[in-house]
């Protein structure tokens, strides 16, 4: 059994474990071959004080609101701490009179939920210096009433008349007031950021990708740099994710060794799908990119991307280049993608263990990686961009 270990981690430790055990949660998404470090790099020089997790901006406010009112309660820190979780349960059903009917935190599990809007966005409050106090949410309300003003940025907007009151109603659109400060916010902490630059426009591109927005042509070098960075890496890697299905793939059809098995028919779907993604990537996509660049870019973040990590990536390059992009029939490739993940999964390899590869779903990472922009960043951009 694998579990993670709650030891006396900092909150940045705490933060960092939340979001790689938020990943587990997300179908289709699982970092198989080990690229988080590169991905949430690129993510954060991007897109900073975001996580997948998130999902509408207001919540930046909701929380220091709640923690105000919280605070200001007179008794022991642990009945701040039960208010401040009423508050925040209390929210859940003052957004759902107010008509919202998505991006809820909490929606479903109402009184038992266990992840709070507090908890989602501790970090990225930090980031955006909207929360000054460098501590947890339960070192926050240990303060006595009267001090819990200096954990929060000068002049935050106050909230509305009667927020949380008995029958309130409260809706995600941001006030004039409230998009200019997180805008200064954002211009404060990260000026050279592209979330910022994209909070600053008079409306929200529609676009799957980032590198698809249509105004990049506008974009400071600096940025379109990043962005070609994510790109690449994206497409890259994107190859060897299907490859990795397509051997799952064709190692389950020789157990069950059937001609009817589901398994011939991902073989198939793999197949085509790998065959696609050559015939849609150039190959001088990847022989002019400055990898070196990518793991200096990568270094200014919190996130170490380790050595057997560039190797990995900068062989599997090579080999997607000296196969021609048809690496479904190389064994070099295969090699790579087979023994990187006997490296990071040991004994529990779906390559080595016959349970692991029975109890698999026939998918995983498979989604080209987006770094937080749909749905989270867009949403947080429309959010800012709807008060012009």
């Amino acid at each position: 059994m694998s579990f993670f270990a709650w030891v006396d981690f900092d909150q940045a430790d705490r933060d960092r474990t939340r979001r790689i055990m938020d990943l587990f949660d997300q179908k289709d998404s699982r970092d198989e071959l080990g690229l988080g470090s590169v991905r949430d790099a690129l993510s954060d020089l991007l897109f900073p004080g975001t996580s997948t997790i998130q999902t509408r901006l207001r919540y930046m406010l909701f929380v220091p609101w709640i923690y105000r009112m919280a605070g200001a309660t007179v008794g022991t820190s642990s009945a701040r701490q039960d208010k401040a979780r009423a508050y925040e349960i209390r929210l859940i059903d003052a957004l759902v009179r107010g008509g919202e009917t998505i991006n809820v935190i909490g929606s479903e599990a109402r009184d038992t939920l266990k992840r709070l809007p507090s908890d989602v966005y501790w970090a990225g409050m930090l980031t955006f210096g909207i929360r000054r106090f460098q501590g947890s949410r339960t070192a926050c309300l240990e303060l006595a009433p009267g001090e819990a003003d200096a954990l929060w940025a000068a002049g935050i907007p106050d909230a509305p008349i009667g927020f949380l009151e008995n029958g309130s109603k409260i809706d995600f659109t941001l006030r004039p007031e409230e998009a200019d400060f997180i805008r200064d916010r954002l211009a404060q902490q990260a000026p050279d950021s592209l979330l910022t630059w994209l909070s600053r426009q008079n409306d929200a591109a529609e676009c799957n990708m980032i590198w698809e927005h249509p105004q990049s042509s506008e974009w400071p070098n600096d940025i379109k740099v990043l962005v070609d960075h994510a790109e690449r890496f994206s497409s890259l890697m994107h190859g060897a994710s299907l490859l990795y299905n397509l051997m799952l793939s064709e190692r389950a059809a020789q157990m069950q060794a059937t001609e009817e098995s589901v398994w011939h028919e991902r073989i198939e779907d793999y197949t085509s799908r790998l065959s696609k993604w050559a015939s849609d990537t150039p190959l001088e996509t990847f022989e002019a990119w400055d990898m070196n660049d990518l793991w200096d870019q990568s270094q200014r973040t919190i996130h170490s991307v380790k050595p057997k990590t560039k190797r990995f990536v900068e062989d599997w390059r090579l080999a997607v280049a000296n196969s021609k992009g048809d690496v479904a029939k190389d064994f070099s490739a295969r090699s790579l993608v087979r023994d990187r993940e006997k490296r990071l999964k040991g004994l529990k390899s779906r390559f080595r263990n016959d349970g692991a590869l029975t109890r698999w779903g026939g998918a995983s990472g498979l989604t080209p990686l987006s770094y937080r922009w749909q749905p989270v960043v867009m949403n947080h951009v429309r959010d800012l961009t709807r008060d012009k």
